[in-house]
């Protein structure tokens, strides 16, 4: 079994952010949250980055009233209850930024969200034993493809949740968070095994 992890939303129908963000754009550019650093203190992040929720659609199978704990956007939202378990897991490598989540279906207005950027990139791929596709203009870094990855061990020292290196939308988390978190309750995360997810 793998010690690593790559965290998602499962199949639980919920509600997810809408293709357009809210009146408080964040005019940071999405990639920045993905550099695995913190943000240049000269950029100005939005107090609070605001997004507005797809309105609930009666048919769509994977749309419903409730509220996930993890939202996936161009800034990954988790709700205060996800990082506060996550820190209780030993987890210090989140800079978080105040979050507002907006309902066009009733108006509410969420604020027990945080806009969390993932400090630390780690190149952790093994790419001898994944199966990915290298693009040819650059080296095998920030947008590799993969339709199986294998992690390397030995470069993650231990790293408890990290960015990949060679596909910055992949959140990779190691199995103590994982058993912890579905041990708290979070019944709307998944956990998939890297070898045999597409990146």
């Amino acid at each position: 079994m793998p010690n690593y992890y790559l965290l998602a939303r499962n199949t639980k129908p919920g509600r997810w952010i809408g293709t357009r963000q809210g009146t408080n754009t964040p005019r940071v550019k999405w990639s920045l949250w993905r550099k695995g650093a913190f943000i240049p203190k000269t950029i100005q992040i939005p107090n609070p980055v605001t997004f507005t929720l797809k309105p609930q659609s009666p048919h769509a199978s994977d749309h419903g009233p409730h509220m996930p704990s993890y939202l996936k956007a161009a800034i990954p939202l988790f709700s205060d209850a996800l990082i506060q378990s996550l820190k209780e897991c030993g987890i210090d490598n989140l800079d978080t930024h105040e979050c507002e989540i907006a309902d066009p279906d009733n108006g509410n207005v969420y604020k027990n969200y945080k806009a969390v950027n993932i400090i630390g990139l780690i190149a952790a791929a093994d790419m001898e034993k994944s199966n990915a596709t290298i693009h040819p203009n650059g080296p095998p870094l920030i947008d590799v493809d993969f339709d199986g990855l294998t992690i390397d061990e030995t470069k993650t020292n231990g790293a408890l949740l990290f960015r990949l290196a060679e596909s910055t939308n992949a959140i990779i988390v190691h199995e103590q968070v994982k058993n912890y978190l579905i041990g708290k309750g979070f019944d709307d995360l998944a956990f998939y095994e890297p070898e045999k997810v597409a990146l």
